[in-house]
């Protein structure tokens, strides 16, 4: 598939609430970081579509960002679906070296249709970036063959960063504002909704994704009965 280098456009001064929020710049490129996948369904969660907002100098290592997917965000897919790759948009200095990981978990009802992140069901192993030469804007991809997903409910998509590491700054974010209740960080001490983070717009988060045969029926499922989906 194509590779992606587009340059951003200056946007204008902005008054923030949310802390060390920094516009784009009119060189930040936006990069493929490993080999895009040949095909995939749907991609559920907060895609990049060639306009971003700008992003966040919050790193603090051992941290996870958590994006809400719904059924309709895979409609073709109704027995199950599959992550092939799970991506996230970051602000990346030159050196930086650090690990991922990527999972899904049910929601946990809050009342009046808001959902938070609730259990893990399912994790991918760790991976590790390195290599960056050039600070900027980057597409960070993990491969995940994942279990096959009842595709009847709404979860959580998680990327998480297991470590320290070095050279990373913190995530982009969309122009389309942020949405509450569907977007979350975990910097330690539990989920935090990212509108009372003060964001000013939702993390770009995003599987591509194939259809499967789910493994049971989810006529009638509890979330409880959604764990058998993950063994």
């Amino acid at each position: 598939m194509r590779k992606l280098a587009i340059a951003l456009l200056l946007l204008p001064t902005l008054a923030l609430s949310a802390p060390e929020f920094v516009a784009d710049g009119p060189t930040i490129t936006i990069e493929p970081y490993g080999i895009e996948s040949a095909n995939y369904v749907c991609i559920p969660g907060n895609p990049y579509d060639a306009a971003t907002l700008g992003y966040y100098n919050l790193y603090t290592g051992n941290e996870s960002y958590a994006i809400l997917i719904q059924p309709s965000e895979c409609p073709t897919c109704d027995l199950g679906f599959a992550f092939s790759r799970v991506r996230m948009l970051l602000r990346l200095n030159a050196g930086a070296a650090f690990q991922i990981s990527a999972s899904i978990a049910d929601v946990v009802d809050q009342g009046g249709g808001c959902y938070a992140p609730g259990a893990v069901q399912a994790s991918s192993g760790i991976g590790a970036i390195s290599g960056i030469a050039t600070t900027g804007g980057y597409f960070i991809n993990l491969t995940w063959a994942s279990p096959c997903i009842d595709p009847g409910r709404p979860y959580f998509l998680i990327f998480s960063f297991p470590n320290l590491g070095t050279g990373v700054a913190g995530p982009y974010v969309d122009v389309n504002g942020v949405v509450n209740c569907e977007s979350y960080r975990d910097a330690g001490a539990g989920w935090v909704d990212l509108v009372s983070a003060g964001f000013i717009g939702d993390p770009q988060i995003w599987a591509e994704t194939d259809c499967c045969s789910a493994p049971v029926s989810d006529e009638g499922a509890s979330w409880g009965g959604v764990k058998s989906l993950f063994r």
